[in-house]
C-alpha cells in the first residue's frame, strides 16, 4: 500500500483506520499529521494534537493518557517508544536517526543509496515522564520512569529515573518524588 505523505488520509481522524493500533478514547486532532502510519501504535486515551508531525519510521508506540502537545515532531525512521502518563511539550524533537558524518558522504534526504548514511536507532522514553517545551531527544537514549526535562533542554543519553534535568547537554539538578497513586 502506498501513501501520499501530504494528503488529507494521513491528518486528523482520517488516519485512525491506517494505524497499527488505535486505542480506546485517542484523541487524533485534526491538524496532526501521521506518516507511515501502518507502523504507528496510539494506546488508550492518548492525544495527539494539532500540528505534530511523526514519521514512523521503523515503528512508534505511544502509550496511554500520552499528551503529545503541538509542533511536537517525531523523526528519524528509527524506533521510537513512549510510555504511559508522559506529556511532550510544545516544539519539542525527538530524533530516532542521525546522519553520519564520519564517512565522507553527504547528510541529506532523498539521495541515490551510497551517498548518505543515516544511523538508525532508538528512543524510550518511559512512563509518567515530563518533556519541557522546545527539548530535543537525540537516538539510542533511555529516559528513565518518572524524569522531568526542562524546557529547552538537549538530551543525548539517558537519563535516571525521577530526576530532574535541564540545560544543553541535560544534567542533572534534582530529584523528584515517586508518585503516590
Amino acid at each position: 500500500m502506498s501513501f501520499n505523505i501530504s494528503g488529507q488520509e494521513m491528518m486528523g481522524d482520517n488516519v485512525r483506520p491506517l494505524l497499527r493500533k488505535c486505542g480506546e478514547g485517542v484523541r487524533l486532532y485534526p491538524l496532526c499529521k501521521l506518516a507511515r502510519p501502518e507502523v504507528i501504535e496510539l494506546d488508550d486515551y492518548c492525544r495527539v494534537r494539532d500540528f505534530v508531525f511523526m514519521w514512523g519510521g521503523m515503528g512508534i508506540r505511544i502509550g496511554k493518557y500520552t499528551d503529545m502537545q503541538p509542533h511536537v515532531v517525531i523523526w528519524g525512521g528509527g524506533e521510537t517508544i513512549i510510555g504511559d502518563y508522559v506529556s511532550v511539550a510544545v516544539g519539542t524533537v525527538i530524533l530516532s536517526a542521525v546522519y553520519s558524518h564520519t564517512e565522507g558522504l553527504r547528510m541529506v534526504d532523498g539521495l541515490p543509496e551510497g551517498t548518505t548514511h543515516a544511523l538508525y536507532g532508538r528512543i524510550v522514553i518511559e512512563n509518567d515522564v515530563y518533556v519541557g517545551a522546545n527539548s530535543t531527544l537525540m537516538p539510542n537514549i533511555t529516559i528513565g520512569e518518572g524524569a522531568i526535562i526542562g524546557a529547552g533542554s538537549f538530551v543525548n543519553k539517558d537519563l535516571e529515573p525521577w530526576g530532574i534535568y535541564v540545560g544543553s547537554p541535560a544534567r542533572k539538578i534534582g530529584v523528584r518524588p515517586k508518585l503516590k497513586v
